[in-house]
């Protein structure tokens, strides 16, 4: 029995991909990992344009650049080489528009804000510089040839860009004046008097017209040749949960408001042939992060109605998680009265259809993350990742998706990539969780193993089975790497998403219960050599373990917060996010808040901990970190804290590649050193 059983040991080691042969995951692999985004089809159907980011780890930034691909070959070519072209729309069918600082003297006088921009044949040849825009344009859309839609980010204390001065520019970088909430914004500086306004720009007398209002802040914008739509909202102190949709008039100029600012909360537009399709939720029941509903505002009767109640309870536009997803792209858009969008349903991505009789059907299957999608009359492409591959353009045929641009596979093709193993379990309130393991590299089930539990950001965010490169990496290190969707998390309904009020309760039993049943499950798991890490929430929940118990041997945790009385005052996002997920505010139950904080619970601390935070993180801001932290070093438990110069709570995903490696290479040590 026991030479069978070794007979057996030894199939299972040649069976695991890799084995002893096989490189496993670095941590330096996040520097050399391409991510596309942006995909957007030409008007004649026949291409697919993309922009294909790579880390550049000597300059320790990103370089971007456009790809091309023929839809009808699959045949894809690189089209800019400067490695600076950003934000891109066709212009017509054989050209591109885009801007990018290009030349020196674009930043020739970095006191004045403009955007340049450039034309690029598809057919090749060199892009030429077509005009400047005196602003600092977020974004751009053609209505017509040489006539464009622009938002722009400008203080609505100076609405004239063009009339700051030299000194007034110069003067105003040593101080900044707060007067009204948010007063900062995570990757975006100083906000307090800024707005996302926006304009018309005429490229034959290079005219620019504002057509918002000093105080609104502009959001989603579409436009066609008559008309622009856009959401907004407009404020003085407190940013606002609700916003507005209103139409423009390019003929008359005049404005009409479809939606008055106060009723909902409206995330995505588009034009139909006769009106406009939104979603939008009035956040009554189940808070801010309520899902949506979709609407069709229609130009002829002039109301709207609700055209899909959401009773599947999809989490519309949201994708599950992963670390190698840079940039944006299309995740709402119609083609004639028929709208398509990206939906998340349990840890499952789809890409739905609701028709112009509104029934809703999915295009395709697909077994991974979805970042961004586009479709016309013909071709539907769009851009994922999977368990066995990281980030490839794929097109939709015959409802299969079709691999056509595999971007990491040479990296990733001798490696170590462990198998994504599903382990749902019951947790004792009778609800069924899912989670998965990964086998650390030459796994062998006569050895035993230090296990790590990763829990995720949001909370109203989802793991799946897409490529991960941090749980690779730990995975090829030697552990074991075990992650959950605890109550709390997007995909499975409101009311398992529900915990507001109840931070550190049903979410902590539900990943506690998750670890006893991978220890059971998994015997190869040393118990007494378990660590866990996480970011956001997930940074909460690693405090909240901290002072609540010590069955954990090593925690990491980045990007937390500790205090939720202190954080309604600093963070971005305190007013809004902190009030609703506390159910509470300072003045009407501060008790409340402090019990849900990690701080309180601080003097019961024993497991050693590393805190990661960045100094620009105004989402999380460091004072939260720090005061966990401070409480460590005051009851003499061992800790450690790290801090990022000039990266923000997006450092894991988008921080500079040097950045990202060491802040992985903490993380790995503190769990060598305690968890061996």
């Amino acid at each position: 029995l026991r030479e069978s059983s070794k007979m057996t040991s030894q199939c299972l080691l040649k069976e695991t991909r890799g084995g002893n042969k096989m490189n496993g995951i670095t941590l330096e692999d996040i520097s050399k990992i391409k991510c596309a985004s942006n995909i957007q089809l030409s008007p004649d159907t026949k291409h697919c344009a993309y922009v294909v980011t790579v880390p550049n780890y000597k300059l320790n930034t990103y370089d971007n650049d456009i790809y091309n691909m023929n839809l009808d070959t699959k045949e894809y070519k690189q089209l800019t080489h400067d490695a600076k072209t950003s934000d891109y729309i066709f212009d017509d069918e054989n050209t591109l528009l885009f801007s990018a600082n290009r030349n020196q003297d674009d930043e020739a006088e970095p006191f004045k804000k403009k955007t340049v921009f450039y034309r690029l044949p598809l057919d090749g040849g060199e892009a030429y510089r077509a005009f400047e825009i005196p602003l600092n344009v977020l974004n751009i859309q053609k209505i017509s040839k040489g006539f464009y839609a622009v938002k722009a980010l400008v203080d609505w204390n100076d609405p004239d860009p063009e009339k700051e001065s030299k000194e007034y520019c110069e003067e105003q970088k040593d101080y900044h004046i707060f007067e009204e909430v948010p007063f900062w914004g995570n990757g975006r500086g100083y906000i307090s008097g800024k707005r996302s306004a926006l304009f018309l720009f005429n490229e034959l007398d290079e005219s620019l017209l504002r057509i918002t209002e000093k105080l609104t802040n502009v959001s989603s914008v579409i436009v066609n040749e008559d008309k622009i739509a856009y959401t907004s909202r407009e404020y003085e102190d407190v940013f606002p949960s609700t916003s507005a949709l209103t139409l423009y008039d390019l003929k008359t100029k005049k404005k009409k408001v479809l939606v008055k600012q106060g009723k909902l909360k409206i995330s995505n537009i588009a034009f139909t042939v006769n009106g406009i399709v939104y979603t939008a939720s009035n956040m009554k029941k189940w808070g801010n992060g309520e899902l949506e509903k979709i609407y069709r505002y229609d130009f002829k009767t002039k109301k709207s109605e609700i055209v899909f109640k959401n009773d599947e309870e999809i989490a519309i536009g949201d994708t599950p998680l992963a670390d190698t997803f840079y940039g944006g792209g299309n995740i709402y858009k119609t083609v004639g009265d028929d709208l398509y969008f990206k939906g998340m349903v349990t840890y499952h991505n789809y890409i739905y259809k609701l028709d112009s009789s509104n029934k809703l059907s999915k295009v395709f299957n697909y077994d991974g993350a979805l970042s961004c999608f586009d479709v016309d009359e013909k071709n539907v492409v769009f851009i994922g990742s999977k368990a066995n591959e990281c980030n490839a353009i794929y097109k939709v045929e015959k409802a299969k998706a079709i691999s056509c641009h595999i971007l990491n596979e040479e990296l990733l093709k001798d490696k170590y990539i462990a198998k994504v193993e599903y382990i749902p379990f019951t947790n004792s309130d009778g609800q069924e969780i899912d989670g998965w393991v990964l086998k650390p590299k030459d796994y062998d089930p006569y050895k035993k193993y230090p296990g790590l539990l990763e829990i995720h950001g949001g909370p109203r965010c989802a793991y799946g089975t897409s490529f991960f490169h941090e749980m690779q990496a730990l995975a090829s290190s030697g552990y074991f790497v075990f992650f959950s969707n605890p109550r709390g998390s997007e995909g499975y309904g409101e009311e398992f998403a529900d915990i507001r009020g109840k931070y550190g309760t049903i979410d902590f039993q539900d990943l506690m219960e998750f670890t006893d049943h991978v220890l059971s499950t998994y015997q190869a798991i040393d118990p007494n050599r378990i660590g866990c890490l996480g970011g956001s929430y997930g940074g909460f929940m690693c405090n909240w373990i901290e002072g609540n118990t010590d069955r954990f041997k090593a925690i990491a945790s980045q990007r937390s917060v500790s205090n939720w009385v202190a954080d309604f005052g600093t963070s971005e996002i305190g007013v809004s996010f902190d009030s609703n997920e506390m159910a509470a505010t300072p003045w009407s139950d501060m008790q409340k808040m402090w019990d849900q904080s990690p701080i309180k619970y601080a003097c019961n601390a024993k497991t050693p901990i590393l805190f990661i935070h960045s100094l620009c993180d105004y989402n999380c801001p460091i004072s939260q970190g720090l005061e966990m932290f401070t409480a460590m070093k005051y009851f003499h438990v061992p800790s450690k804290m790290v801090v990022f110069e000039g990266e923000n709570h997006s450092l894991s995903r988008s921080g500079k590649p040097k950045h990202r490696i060491r802040r992985l290479k903490e993380m790995k040590d503190w769990f060598d050193k305690y968890l061996g």
